[in-house]
């Protein structure tokens, strides 16, 4: 009986290191690049930071302003992110409480989510609960 020679597969020869490496670095850097955003922001979730992602290139189709500055300004005039940047409260999650307990008003209206879009002129006002608190994290800022 004779027997054939064959020729094994050797994956060596097709490996594509350039490609792997290129991939792999390309979605680590932008995995990493939106656990920061999200944890810059108070800890954002995926499907909020898609649905921001979507209405921000929309809006880019009709205006003629960058894409990328339309996104941090709607991160930015996010009530909970106004809210800190003011030091009005010392952490996101402390500005999220206090929209979530009724404790801050927009225009004389309570608001009760914490992505609410500030526009210009608008007024913020608190309750009167909350004063003291208001005041300690305004004086424990570096500002």
């Amino acid at each position: 009986m004779k027997f054939k020679k064959t020729k094994f597969y050797d994956p060596t020869s097709y490996f594509l290191s350039n490609f792997k490496n290129f991939f792999s670095r390309k979605f680590k850097n932008n995995l990493q690049n939106k656990q920061r955003l999200s944890l810059y922001y108070g800890k954002l979730r995926k499907s909020y930071l898609k649905f921001l992602v979507k209405s921000t290139l929309k809006n880019f189709r009709n205006e003629n302003t960058n894409a990328t500055s339309l996104f941090i300004e709607k991160l930015e005039t996010r009530l909970d992110t106004v809210l800190y940047r003011t030091y009005f409260s010392y952490s996101f999650s402390n500005a999220r409480q206090l929209i979530s307990h009724k404790k801050v008003y927009v225009n004389n209206k309570i608001v009760q989510y914490n992505s609410y879009l500030l526009k210009k002129g608008d007024l913020i006002t608190f309750d009167k609960d909350i004063f003291s608190i208001i005041t300690e994290s305004i004086l424990k800022s570096k500002i």
